[in-house]
């Protein structure tokens, strides 16, 4: 790996992880206060994630290394959260840990197994999608976008499994994941027709603008919570945050203008659904971007939580 190459895989890496973390800390904050190593846990993982993708799949292109890496980030993260981590639940309005009908399975041993369980579950599942699809050849784009969406249906059941028992099963909510992962799926099949692959990155980016919009534009505080109270300031930490993730989709902007740009000089090879989808990300990066940063009422729920103590 050259150093230019290096490079920017550590970008991607980089930004990838201050994007989950700064959504993360703009949400919490005001109930735990900021924590440092939470923070630097997802840049971490999102290099880490990154630079293993890079290394053992050989992935260089930037929508496919920055889906696949989020999504790495996000399951190692909640993984641990659900099966590793012991904190004290009654913090939590929604149980973190993994839990069966709303109640918490308090036994390492338990969790362990249907951890390990899970893990296996996966890894199994896009073997088989890599194997299978090499027996059948190549696809038409209508399947390949269709099973792209795959990961965003897991999101959901994963979501509904957590949520519903203490929220109540919300229909759009359900749906939003499937939607939002296989319209990405489109937007990302240009650049790979391998399933696996393709239903991976398409959810690392479906987490990816719904996180951005649930945090910054829809605002709330996070249901994790639910009704606990406001009790640590959180102002300097929520204006710092959303100036770096603001300034991720402004970077992602810039990078993928000078990439369009490049298409358009003589003798350039580009492909025109790569170019089309890469406009496509441009237009929603950019707009991300200004009104993340502009925004004046974001998340204007969480920030008039009476704060206490």
């Amino acid at each position: 790996m050259s150093a230019v190459e290096l490079s920017a895989v550590a970008l991607v890496g980089t930004l990838t992880g201050v994007h989950a973390a700064s959504w993360g800390a703009f949400k919490d904050t005001p109930f735990e206060g900021f924590r440092v190593g939470k923070f630097l846990r997802s840049v971490a993982l999102g290099l880490t994630s990154a630079y293993a993708v890079h290394h053992f799949l050989g992935v260089t292109d930037l929508f496919v290394l920055v889906g696949l890496a989020y999504c790495a980030e996000r399951l190692a993260t909640e993984w641990w959260k659900a099966i590793l981590r012991e904190d004290p639940q009654d913090a939590y309005t929604i149980p973190m840990r993994l839990a069966v009908h709303g109640r918490t399975v308090d036994s390492r041993a338990h969790r362990y197994a249907a951890g390990a369980a899970i893990l296996g579950g996966l890894v199994a599942a896009l073997v088989i999608a890599h194997d299978q699809q090499g027996r059948m050849g190549g696809l038409p784009v209508w399947l390949l976008v269709i099973l792209g969406g795959v990961g965003g249906w897991l999101t959901a059941v994963g979501g509904a499994w957590k949520d519903a028992p203490i929220e109540g099963f919300e229909t759009l909510k359900f749906f939003r994941s499937p939607v939002v992962a296989t319209a990405w799926a489109w937007v990302l099949v240009p650049f790979t027709t391998n399933v696996a692959v393709l239903a991976i990155a398409a959810a690392g980016w479906s987490v990816i603008s719904i996180e951005t919009y649930k945090t910054f534009l829809d605002g709330g505080a996070p249901g994790k919570f639910g009704d606990k109270p406001s009790c640590h300031p959180a102002d300097r930490v929520r204006r710092a945050c959303r100036a770096l993730h603001g300034g991720v989709y402004a970077v992602l902007t810039g990078w993928l203008a000078l990439t369009v740009f490049a298409a358009t000089l003589p003798g350039a090879a580009a492909d025109p659904g790569q170019v089309r989808a890469e406009l496509v990300v441009l237009l929603l990066g950019s707009a991300y971007a200004v009104v993340v940063l502009t925004a004046a009422r974001a998340s204007r729920p969480a920030d008039q939580l009476q704060e206490v103590g």
